[in-house]
């Protein structure tokens, strides 16, 4: 029982610290670019990583880790954080913040499915009925409340990135 509590205790801390995120985005859009909040989210973790490993004592597994499959290691890195963050902060740039929030919490209720399918995990009919009305809500979010319309502005977020503008700018950045 102390093992639940104190996972919900973790799990209700990390929604309250997230949700402040949309704010954070916003104000650090008006000065940065989505490549160079990338980059300087990259320097921040990298550090981070290197400060923690110091402290452990653990700071040589860093280079024996990466030099025994490099390329695994560069390709992960350009899907995440590069091309994930990338294509978020973008999307923060484009949308009112009160849309682009919602749309990018759903990726928890794509995992709860992904888990289902894929690992063959038993979801309750409870948690199928909270991820349906959790995707309504983001629906009726994105729509702007014009649900029956099927309106959205985030359809011009993914037309902004996928053009060549848009990549020519990231990649001339």
């Amino acid at each position: 029982m102390h093992n639940e509590r104190k996972a919900l205790l973790f799990g209700l801390s990390a929604v309250l610290l997230w949700s402040t995120v949309a704010t954070a985005f916003k104000l650090t859009l008006a000065e940065f670019t989505p490549a160079q909040m990338v980059a300087a989210a990259s320097v921040a973790s990298t550090i981070a990583l290197i400060i923690v490993c110091a402290m452990k004592g653990t700071l040589s597994q860093l280079k024996t880790t990466f030099i025994s499959n490099p390329w695994y290691y560069l390709l992960l890195g350009l899907i995440n954080p590069f091309a994930y963050y990338l294509i978020l902060f973008k999307a923060y740039d484009l949308l009112p913040a009160s849309q682009a929030q919602p749309i990018n919490y759903s990726w928890a209720i794509t995992l709860t499915l992904m888990a289902a399918v894929f690992l063959k995990q038993k979801i309750r009919p409870q948690d199928w009925f909270a991820c349906a009305l959790g995707y309504l809500g983001v629906v009726v979010i994105a729509t702007k409340g014009d649900v029956l319309g099927l309106q959205f502005d985030s359809l011009l977020v993914w037309h902004s990135l996928c053009s060549p503008h848009y990549c020519g700018q990231v990649i001339g950045s």
